[in-house]
């Protein structure tokens, strides 16, 4: 018997170390544009399910061998199980808890935030290097993206990076502007005026490309000069062209059509 758990065992092993490698190849791919853009917009999706699957039966696995080793030799084999726990948290819990808030989302009212300021896990729920620098509102594939602030247009470009379509807006005489990233195509022009609602882009998945489901709009807050904030305090709502909105200080809306 013992020579028959001997292979199930090196299998299970073997499968943790192949689901963690593929951890890592969805965490670098996703972040990275010249990979995510080139690749078809379902594999990575695919590959993290594959590799969730792996880690939670090499979960299963450890946890039986910790049983077994304890009940027959008074030992405790913690570290294949500790290890595999860790994985599952962060390849499995952690995406499977944000893709059931996406799925279970209500429909209308206020955007959802996949991500917000600070954050260290992605709109996707995986673990990020540094902390998130904006907030991500949900939206549909070609969605309007819409000014949160009259202002005038500083930047409306490809960024050829994370931000991907980029538009820049100064909120003046505020001394401070904001950021809109992922557009799939931009509607204005740099030193055009533009008012609060105006749309400015079309939601897409450009830079950091986002995975089905969890498109968004990336909106940063920044104080000139160069001092980043968080968007949240700021927000009044969503855009409504019936009201007025005070002019002594900023008040940001939606970057999305509620």
């Amino acid at each position: 018997m013992e020579g028959e758990r001997a292979p199930r065992r090196l299998m299970a092993g073997r499968i943790l170390l192949f689901a963690l490698p593929t951890g890592m190849v969805v965490f670098l791919g996703a972040s990275s544009p010249a990979i995510a853009q080139r690749t078809p917009r379902f594999f990575f999706p695919v590959l993290a399910a594959v590799g969730a699957a792996l880690v939670l039966y090499a979960l299963a696995a450890s946890v039986v061998r910790f049983l077994r080793s304890y009940r027959r030799h008074q030992r405790f084999h913690v570290l294949p199980v500790v290890v595999s726990l860790v994985a599952t948290v962060f390849l499995v819990v952690l995406p499977s808890t944000r893709l059931l808030g996406v799925i279970t989302a209500p429909l209308g009212g206020a955007p959802r935030i996949l991500a917000g300021f600070g954050d260290w896990v992605s709109a996707e729920g995986y673990p990020r290097l540094i902390p998130h620098r904006g907030i991500d509102f949900s939206g549909k594939i070609s969605a309007d993206v819409l000014a949160a602030a009259d202002g005038r247009v500083a930047v409306a470009e490809d960024s050829r990076d994370l931000c991907g379509l980029k538009v820049v807006i100064v909120h003046e005489p505020y001394g401070y502007l904001t950021i809109y990233c992922h557009s799939s195509a931009l509607t204005v022009q740099p030193g055009e005026m533009v008012k609060r609602g105006q749309r400015i882009g079309a939601l897409g998945t450009t830079g950091q490309r986002a995975w089905p489901g969890f498109e968004h709009v990336h909106l940063e807050l920044w104080r000139r000069p160069g001092h980043l904030e968080d968007p949240a305090p700021w927000i009044g709502g969503c855009f409504n062209g019936n009201n007025v909105y005070p002019a002594d200080r900023l008040v940001l809306t939606y970057p999305v059509k509620c």
